[in-house]
């Protein structure tokens, strides 16, 4: 999977002082950065070719916007040269980098946002290995979330939803299609992951599948809640994760053949079209509904990743399309979306799920706040240790583009390790001769 600079970052606009484990999950927004300090003294270090040291000064910058005193580092509610208020060290010395002058630091705390719209379709009751695609779900969104709940903000959609009614698998009239409007229609709100976590398994087992697959109203619910409810004033950036086990249905204002009625492309038509007959054209295909949801989330710049739950198939085409629509496909072989085989199982799903969220908390690519003066002047760090632009083990880093870069990309083992293992801190710096 490729790596994304929408991640739970502080993005350096001078030096950037960046948390990507559980050791700064706990501040979820800026004021949590505290207020302004005086400003550190200037770096000291020992003799040439040392590392360099950080001094404390009479205290560090404290919020946003804020610059410490000449030559010092300013940090995000720290002192200079010392702990945040959130657990994470400070570098008190930068080891592979020799004594010189340095920048001050103006940080912003971005935090991943992400909405889980999970399918619970009466299909979700199909069986997959030696339980259930349901039950499956719910081990695996378990087993990803707990991972990375004190990294990212959480909430939970699920579709269809009766409000005070259960939906039955068979014969679920009037409810097949239902959904709450779209403050309703989010049982979970999104907050932080160590909270939402417990609340999302709980109305996971609260509830069971059963009704139709109303796709594109469940989209338009997230996106409402995103842009104009309770979720758009929410700081960091937004995802959807989109999980179903079919294709997308519910529009009682479409008529279709054979080749696109989800009754006959689930293998459940005796004969015929069993779409013909008005009262069932809600099992219609609503591609295209869904196809212009994800298009108004992708233009309010809220990704959606689609995962294919097993059952989906005879919809990869499809499942395909929505995945190019939203801007993130997936790298995981032809297909554009996740997809979930029933030999994957519950393991399947576990990957996919954590290959998103682990990718989203620890990405490789760290974005600058202003392309540097002089790029020869940058240096990386991961937890206060130097990351020499290239190595001969194929570790190092390259700038996104010139001759304007917008961050700073790691690559090779160094940036396998961070995805696999995170990293307190990464920093980057300016003003010292970039160590290759």
């Amino acid at each position: 999977m490729r790596s994304l600079r929408l991640a739970s970052t502080l993005v350096i606009l001078g030096v950037s002082f960046v948390g990507l484990n559980t050791s700064c999950s706990s501040k979820k927004d800026d004021a949590s950065l505290g207020p302004a300090g005086t400003g550190g003294s200037g770096a000291t270090g020992g003799s040439h070719g040392g590392p360099i040291t950080v001094s404390g000064g009479n205290g560090g910058m404290g919020a946003v916007g804020q610059t410490g005193g000449t030559g010092g580092f300013a940090m995000g509610g720290t002192d200079a040269g010392g702990a945040s208020d959130d657990g994470v060290p400070a570098c008190t010395t930068l080891v592979g980098l020799d004594q010189c002058g340095s920048t001050s630091v103006e940080a912003k705390l971005r935090t991943v946002n992400m909405l889980l719209v999970i399918d619970k379709s009466g299909s979700m009751t199909d069986p997959l290995g030696d339980t259930d695609k349901w039950n499956a779900l719910k081990s695996a969104l378990g087993t990803a979330l707990g991972h990375v709940a004190e990294q990212m903000n959480f909430g939970l959609m699920l579709f269809p939803y009766a409000a005070f009614r259960t939906i039955p698998v068979e014969s679920c009239e009037p409810d097949c299609c239902a959904l709450p409007d779209a403050r309703a229609a989010v049982l979970v709100p999104v907050e932080p992951g160590t909270r939402a976590a417990g609340e999302i398994g709980y109305q996971l087992d609260a509830t069971s599948p059963g009704g139709g697959t109303p796709t594109a109203a469940a989209l338009d619910a997230a996106l409402q809640y995103f842009t104009t409810g309770d979720g758009a004033a929410l700081e960091g950036e937004k995802y959807v994760l989109l999980a179903t086990d079919g294709g997308p249905n519910c529009n009682d204002k479409l008529a279709c053949k054979p080749d696109t009625c989800t009754t006959n492309l689930d293998g459940q038509c005796p004969e015929g079209n069993c779409c013909q007959d008005p009262d069932q054209r809600i099992e219609c295909l609503d591609d295209l509904s869904v196809l212009d949801e994800l298009g108004k989330l992708k233009d309010a710049s809220i990704p959606t990743f689609v995962v294919g739950l097993p059952g989906t198939q005879q919809y990869a085409s499809y499942l395909d399309q929505f995945a190019a629509a939203d801007g993130l496909p997936s790298d995981n072989g032809d297909a554009h979306y996740y997809a979930v085989s029933e030999s994957d199982g519950v393991t399947g799903l576990i990957d996919v799920f954590e290959s998103i969220t682990t990718e989203l908390v620890r990405s490789c690519d760290v974005a600058l706040g202003a392309a540097p003066a002089n790029p020869g002047l940058v240096n990386v760090a991961i937890d206060c240790t130097v990351v020499p632009q290239d190595s001969a083990d194929g570790s190092g880093w390259d700038f996104d583009a010139t001759p304007n870069p917008t961050a700073v990309v790691l690559r090779g083992p160094v940036c396998d390790e961070l995805q696999a293992n995170g990293a307190k801190r990464v920093d980057v710096l300016y003003g010292c001769p970039t160590v290759r």
